[in-house]
């Protein structure tokens, strides 16, 4: 996967970091879980739903589009732990 340029944003807040990022490649959705399941709770993330993870008071969330195939590009999401269960 490769950044997107211009396409990230990155708030501090009260509650925590919001962070949003974008990443494209030619991989698949599968390849992109396995990679990130495996490396993750190295970095003391814990798997707490199948591309959502946690970590302390933050929540990691993987979301995917192909609208431009061949390329996958995934959403990166940060938020607060607190602020993701009040949605």
């Amino acid at each position: 996967l490769r950044e997107a340029e211009g396409e990230s944003m990155v708030f501090d807040t009260a509650a925590g970091r919001i962070v949003e990022s974008y990443a494209s490649g030619t991989v698949t959705r599968r390849q992109v879980l396995e990679f990130y399941t495996s490396t993750l709770p190295q970095l003391g993330w814990r798997q707490s739903g199948k591309s959502t993870f946690q970590r302390e008071d933050e929540i990691l969330k993987l979301e995917f589009s192909a609208a431009a195939k061949p390329a996958l590009t995934v959403r990166f999401a940060l938020s607060p732990a607190n602020a993701a269960a009040a949605r």
